[in-house]
């Protein structure tokens, strides 16, 4: 078998800060690097052509597929890595791509495109929700780019079939620093995408997913009113096409979600909530985003019931139909999601539920301190004395290695943030009086 080829492509424009990043990570296994520039006035063509690339210019037509396409027309590898500048791969993870694709070649496998995990960070280099993305796809088979922005790929005019997209995202993960409070800072990308935005809409005035992605630039620049109202638009316009339920891997799931979020955050939409919810669970039945958003919803609001309902739901949801495509706002917030569930069952006197969330939370991370604290507090509402606690402590003996210094203390910090004296008087006489001596006004 022949070398494999693999292109990497991206348009660029003022990517001075992050066009380095961008031709590093995945060097070592890429055949050529295509840099299509739409106008830069700062040192990216030159550090990109410093650092090897081809680099081309493509005037700008307001339009990213038209620039995308372009990019496309230059690329002569097997396959193509189309990522933008503010995106990566873990260099680590490189050989792993590379691995993937020759596995299809050798098979002769009939995919066309990936499928793999897209990691929105944070300023502080942290996921906040994590999505699938199509970003890897072979060169020649009739793929290209539509739309003018936030443009998606198709093959002929249809977008790809699940039987020609191969799920990598065990394997493979794209970081995307975008969406950070820098990135937004930069008002005039906003500025662009919304005269994009609706200039297409008047040209294609029932499209739903134009209408939410409208609604994203809003919702960025905190005109919450105006987002809402495009969502809301979306979401109408998605109704009256009579579509029915959507294929799993579609945009209305963002427009659900965020215009649920929003409706939260505010008391008006707060009554909107439930109906939005039931037309959100229609179209994606599958999405758990929609039920953790309506549990929180309710536990902000003290309904316990429905509060444990949603939540479990969502759970259940994402464990039957996995992250891949799913629960972007759920999946990095698991840990806090089990948590509220707890308080939930704890508060619906739901005690044993709440005993047996915590602990199976805790089997698979036993070093959740908020789980742990509502666990303790369940048993301190039932146990609250020295002799009842020595009964718990044999309890949490099955979950921690209280002979482990490291483990004792944990616990005997959450003991104490919920001022569970008896516990803690239990916990505190398994320390050793040298280490007593050593911890004494530090726990």
């Amino acid at each position: 078998m022949r070398e494999l080829r693999i292109s990497q492509c991206m348009i660029v424009k003022n990517e001075e800060k992050n066009i380095e990043r961008a031709l590093s990570w995945g060097k070592k296994i890429m055949w050529e690097q295509i840099v299509v520039d739409t106008g830069s006035s700062d040192r990216t063509v030159e550090l990109a052509k410093e650092l090897g690339a081809r680099v081309y210019h493509f005037d700008w037509v307001d339009d990213f597929s038209a620039a995308k396409n372009f990019a496309l027309q230059q690329a002569k590898g097997d396959w193509i890595v189309f990522l933008d500048a503010d995106e990566y791969i873990l260099t680590e993870n490189t050989e792993k791509l590379r691995q993937v694709l020759m596995d299809i070649e050798r098979k002769k496998a009939p995919y066309l495109a990936l499928c793999s995990n897209w990691l929105n960070l944070n300023d502080e280099g942290q996921v906040f929700n994590a999505t699938a993305q199509i970003r890897i796809f072979r060169n020649g088979s009739g793929i290209h780019y539509v739309g003018r922005v936030h443009e998606q790929l198709e093959k002929g005019n249809r977008a790809l079939g699940d039987s020609e997209l191969l799920d990598a995202g065990e394997a493979l993960s794209i970081y995307h620093t975008g969406y950070t409070e820098e990135a937004y800072a930069d008002t005039g990308k906003l500025q662009r995408d919304e005269r994009l935005l609706l200039k297409e809409i008047s040209e294609q005035p029932d499209n739903f997913d134009l209408m939410g992605y409208l609604g994203d630039i809003y919702r960025a620049a905190d005109d919450y009113e105006q987002a809402i109202e495009w969502y809301e638009k979306a979401v109408q316009s998605y109704l009256a096409s009579g579509i029915g339920p959507v294929p799993y891997f579609d945009r209305l799931s963002w427009t659900f979600s965020y215009l649920l979020e929003l409706l939260f955050q505010t008391e008006k939409g707060a009554e909107r909530m439930v109906d939005t919810y039931g037309q959100a669970i229609h179209a994606i039945p599958k999405e758990c985003d929609f039920d953790y958003i309506m549990g929180r919803f309710f536990l902000s609001r003290q309904d316990w019931e429905n509060a444990v309902f949603h939540l479990e739901q969502a759970l259940s949801i994402l464990e039957k139909n996995g992250n891949m495509y799913y629960g972007a706002m759920l999946v990095p917030n698991l840990m806090s999601t089990w948590e509220y569930l707890a308080i939930a069952c704890f508060n619906s006197k739901k005690k044993e539920k709440c005993v047996n969330v915590c602990v199976t939370y805790l089997k698979e991370n036993r070093m959740a301190m908020g789980i742990l604290k509502v666990l303790l507090t369940a048993f301190k509402s039932e146990a609250p004395g020295a002799k009842e606690a020595e009964q718990i402590l044999g309890f949490l003996g099955n979950l921690y290695d209280l002979s482990v210094l490291k483990e004792r203390l944990f616990v005997l910090k959450a003991a104490k943030e919920i001022a569970y004296e008896g516990l803690e008087q239990v916990l505190w006489g398994l320390f050793s009086p040298q280490e007593q001596a050593a911890l004494k006004g530090r726990v």
